[in-house]
C-alpha cells in the first residue's frame, strides 16, 4: 500500500514590484498601461477613447493612436507619433 504525504512549500511566492508607471495623465486624458507596448486612453468620465501602441521603427520607436471602428471589429490607426504624450492627446476631441 502506498501513502501520499502533502508538504507545504518552503518559500512563499514573492511578487516583484512593477517598474514604471501604471497610469499617466495628459490634460483630461488618462493613459493606463495594459501591457508592455499598449496603453488604454480614457476620458475624464472613464470612457475608453482608444489605445496607444508602441512599435519599433528603425533605430527608434513610434506610437500609434488606434481606435475601434464603430462599424466593424477592427482597429483603425488614427496617426503615428514620435512622442508618447502627443499620441495620447490625439484622443482629446473624440
Amino acid at each position: 500500500m502506498f501513502t501520499t504525504q502533502l508538504t507545504q512549500p518552503t518559500q512563499t511566492p514573492v511578487l516583484a514590484p512593477r517598474t514604471g508607471p501604471f497610469t499617466q495623465r495628459f490634460a483630461e486624458l488618462t493613459a493606463t498601461q495594459v501591457h508592455a507596448a499598449r496603453w488604454r486612453v480614457t476620458g475624464s468620465n472613464g470612457a475608453v477613447r482608444g489605445y496607444v501602441e508602441e512599435h519599433p521603427r528603425g533605430s527608434g520607436v513610434v506610437y500609434a493612436a488606434t481606435r475601434m471602428s464603430r462599424t466593424t471589429t477592427t482597429f483603425l490607426t488614427l496617426d503615428e507619433f514620435s512622442d508618447f504624450p502627443e499620441a495620447v492627446k490625439a484622443f482629446r476631441y473624440l
